[in-house]
């Protein structure tokens, strides 16, 4: 697998994280980094997943539970406890603080991210 090697010196390797058909069941889902942080994975039609961390940058709000909107092909994240928005594309935010996002890339056997640390479903 190749592996990459982030600006804060992570070096990120292609990790499985579950079949296409389970993902494409929820919209939005926690999942869980050995060791931390804590991911959030999003499902939008048609077969478009992005992944970031759980927690938002500006006060630790639990990005799985929130909102996804289409803007014109421009996935947007809304927070739910203080209404941040973020590009799932990018991470960037109007309001300032930037989201950790990490590539995607759907394979025959499933779907793949680029992250430190093997990841799981359940704790």
């Amino acid at each position: 697998m190749a592996e990459t090697e982030t600006e804060t010196s992570e070096v990120l390797s292609w990790h499985f994280v579950g079949s296409i058909d389970e993902l494409k069941s929820k919209a939005c889902r926690k999942i869980y980094m050995e060791g931390g942080p804590n991911l959030a994975l999003f499902y939008v039609e048609p077969g478009k997943f992005f992944l970031t961390n759980s927690s938002c940058p500006h006060a630790k709000g639990p990005l799985e539970q929130g909102s996804i909107e289409d803007l014109g092909g421009s996935y947007q994240l809304t927070c739910p406890m203080h209404y941040f928005t973020f590009d799932l594309e990018t991470g960037e935010s109007p309001m300032g603080p930037k989201l950790r996002t990490y590539q995607t890339e759907q394979r025959e056997d499933g779907l793949y991210a680029l992250i430190p640390r093997p990841v799981s479903l359940t704790r």
